[in-house]
């Protein structure tokens, strides 16, 4: 049976082993991050039995509006849950959620993909991730020309790779003065804030690798904090400037990244984005694209309708 509990309801130590357990976990989701992610709102959960699978539901209001939200900087929500989620499980959520909520906008995860196409919930958001498994020269191989093209050209200017040695809050500031400044963003003080915060906590329970590329002259060109979550790694934020971007620093650090982790379990995920240039970039260095669904339910009789074809279609 699924249950609403409100966030002082929530057993902490049975959230984080369920998350940890499920078939995507995911570090972020754990229950001491998202008190941190979600700030000054609060996040509540939808719990299958004992913990047999979980949904964090990060909550926000607008009057008297209640409303689920994906927070900034927390790359995948959804289920969690240990085995294959049935449509039947997948629908019996989404139909939990319209019981307390008139309007949710989540961003699912990898495990909950697989039958987005039935349940006719577009649209997808694009994520990439590259196995490291291989060594360095057998992963070379497999960058785009114009990737290669690139790493060289950087190579030429004499930058410098730096690992663990930048300040968290310069790599924001690279941000915020360079991409940060378009319109199209839309962080606040407070997101920058809450940003720094959960850094810090990654930093205290060394879950966070930060890489640099410094100039010749010392100019900080770029830096980037990767999650270390399990065997994946969460290329997580980032920040370039944009006066230096002949120096093609966000080549040379991934790059970087990718030689000293190359013969390794891991898988770096680049956590996707919806802007065609950084996507061509990651799939530069040979990635594979996945899907992860976004999922946005209104309360109202389309909504109702919605899911009462999809029941209809699992009796």
């Amino acid at each position: 049976m699924i249950r609403y509990l409100k966030h002082s309801e929530i057993d902490s130590e049975k959230w984080n082993q369920a998350v940890r357990n499920s078939l995507s976990p995911n570090v972020l989701a754990e229950y001491e991050l998202l008190d941190l992610l979600t700030g000054d709102d609060t996040w509540h959960a939808l719990v299958d039995d004992d913990y047999q699978a979980v949904m964090p539901l990060p909550t926000r209001k607008k009057g008297v509006l209640k409303y689920v939200y994906t927070p900034f900087f927390l790359p995948q929500m959804g289920i969690f849950y240990r085995q294959d989620i049935r449509m039947s499980v997948y629908v019996r959520f989404l139909e939990e959620i319209s019981k307390h909520y008139v309007l949710a906008d989540l961003l699912m995860n990898e495990q909950n993909a697989w039958d987005i196409d039935e349940l006719e919930f577009p649209p997808y958001f694009i994520s990439y991730k590259l196995p490291l498994q291989q060594s360095y020269n057998e992963l070379f191989i497999r960058f785009h020309e114009n990737t290669k093209r690139n790493i060289k050209a950087s190579q030429k200017h004499q930058c410098r790779i730096t690992v663990q040695e930048e300040k968290v809050s310069d790599i924001i500031a690279l941000f915020r003065e360079n991409k940060g400044s378009e319109e199209a963003v839309h962080f606040r003080d407070d997101d920058y804030a809450r940003l720094q915060r959960v850094s810090d906590y990654l930093l205290e329970h060394n879950l966070l690798e930060i890489y640099g590329v410094r100039t010749s002259d010392n100019k900080l060109a770029a830096g980037a904090l990767i999650v270390k979550d399990g065997k994946r790694r969460w290329f997580w934020f980032s920040g370039r400037d944009n006066r230096l971007s002949e120096c093609k620093p966000m080549f040379l650090l991934l790059d970087a990244y990718i030689r000293d982790h190359a013969e390794s379990e891991l898988f770096l995920d680049f956590n996707g984005s919806r802007n065609p240039n950084v996507a061509r970039l990651y799939q530069g260095f040979g990635s594979t694209e996945h899907l992860i669904p976004f999922v946005r339910i209104y309360k109202n009789k389309f909504w109702e309708t919605i899911l009462s074809k999809q029941l209809s279609k699992l009796s």
